[in-house]
């Protein structure tokens, strides 16, 4: 039987910091990862002129070549920027419940129990905001996408490429500090406090 001090705090204003803070990593990466693929195929499509290329003012092999770098350069960017985020989120609320990690230890909760208890908990409000992010992301695309003259497209990198990682690095976010956490004497954590 388990007693209510080896369980982890099931309430508290964390689960919607984390949903939310993948949320808007999320919708922000597809967001502007689409755009970046819009504006690049639409300038792309515009430069697919034979007399432009035949007149020789405009290199349009290099300027598609550029696009293309620019539009990688901006997926990359976005995606690392909603990997950073998520996981200084999950590291600094993982970091705020040292001391519930400490009482949990000194209740006999096994290192291994408490690292998988934690990571079951973060999982549903990060997966929620991944979720809600991708829901997001593709809305505001849509509404920008007909309301200013920005093309937008959304594809399968934009769409989808955030969501893994942004996953993956929240897991490991809660992860490592737990596990560092668990690993920890529990005199030394109150020592520490």
């Amino acid at each position: 039987m388990m007693t209510r001090s080896s369980r982890p705090a099931r309430s508290g204003p964390w689960r919607l910091v984390s949903a939310l803070s993948v949320a808007m990593g999320v919708a922000f990466a597809v967001l502007l990862m689409s755009i970046s693929y819009g504006v690049s195929e639409r300038i792309s499509a515009d430069l697919d002129v034979p007399q432009l290329r035949d007149a020789g003012f405009l290199d349009v092999d290099l300027i598609e070549s550029i696009l293309r770098a620019l539009t990688v350069a901006v997926t990359a960017a976005m995606i690392i920027q909603t990997a950073a985020a998520t996981a200084t989120v999950g590291w600094v609320l993982m970091q705020s419940r040292m001391r519930e990690i400490g009482i949990r230890r000194q209740s006999g909760v096994f290192r291994g129990r408490l690292v998988s208890d934690f990571v079951k908990e973060m999982a549903p409000p990060v997966l929620a905001g991944a979720v809600a992010g991708e829901v997001v992301g593709v809305g505001l695309g849509m509404v920008i996408r007909s309301v200013t003259v920005l093309p937008v497209t959304f594809t399968p990198v934009s769409l989808f490429a955030s969501f893994p990682i942004t996953i993956l690095l929240a897991g490991v976010a809660t992860t490592i500090p737990a596990w560092l956490a668990a690993g920890k004497s529990p005199k030394s954590m109150q020592a520490a406090q």
